[in-house]
């Protein structure tokens, strides 16, 4: 007789795919930010984020013509591809909706938060309802990398931890209760802790938001959505 008689088996509910950029594309990504911030279009209006308490507070649509937007654009779709592939459809799937796979770049743009600024709960969206999306973070408060190194591994992070939360990216994928835990309920949502260069990349339809946060510096992420097209050959 064994010493455990239960095989436990988790249902997973969502996957995130995680990347590193250099340094050094970190920095051309930024220069590029920095060198034509007079000409890119400033989202602010159209898009869910609450960006606006700074005079410098902009949400910046990349030219998608641009070489770097273009370099980037080649990588972020490697990324989709490894994403999906992680998420194999059955041939019942692939019958419907065809096993042809294009990958378009909607929409690229940069986000620069300062104290106070903070994107509320949301999605993202595509033409053909698949896809996926992209957040990248290019600049970094100390008062965010900071906490981020010190909360690092920790998901339940509201209670009795104050400013905690402070900048970092949530993903929501359900409602949890403090009471759950001993009930056996697995927490139905996750904190990113920011660091300069990572790459998340999840679903569009993963709800997230981005807690505001306070003092001096700029917290700049960029951001991409990639639509997903099936057809048949």
């Amino acid at each position: 007789m064994t010493d455990k008689l239960l095989n436990i088996e988790s249902m997973p509910s969502i996957k995130l795919g995680f990347t590193q950029m250099g340094s050094d594309d970190v920095n051309h990504i930024n220069k590029y930010i920095d060198d034509n911030v007079d000409r890119l279009p400033d989202l602010s209006s159209s898009l869910v984020g609450q960006i606006k308490q700074n005079e410098k507070s902009k949400q910046l649509e990349f030219d998608l013509n641009d070489s770097v937007s273009k370099k980037l654009g080649n990588f972020f779709i490697m990324c989709a591809k490894e994403y999906a592939a992680a998420h194999p459809l059955s041939d019942g799937v692939i019958e419907n909706i065809g096993s042809k796979e294009d990958y378009q770049i909607r929409k690229m743009w940069s986000v620069h938060s300062y104290a106070g600024d903070y994107n509320p709960l949301h999605e993202h969206g595509t033409v053909s309802g698949r896809g996926v999306s992209m957040i990248a973070f290019l600049k970094l408060p100390p008062q965010i990398s900071d906490l981020a190194e010190n909360m690092k591994g920790e998901i339940g992070v509201q209670h009795g931890n104050s400013g905690s939360t402070d900048g970092l990216t949530q993903f929501v994928w359900g409602g949890d209760s403090m009471y759950d835990i001993p009930r056996f309920k697995h927490p139905s949502f996750a904190y990113v802790h920011p660091e300069v260069g990572k790459v998340v990349i999840f679903p569009i339809w993963l709800l997230h938001q981005v807690a505001p946060f306070f003092g001096e510096g700029e917290r700049r992420t960029m951001s991409c959505n990639i639509d997903i097209i099936n057809s048949h050959v």
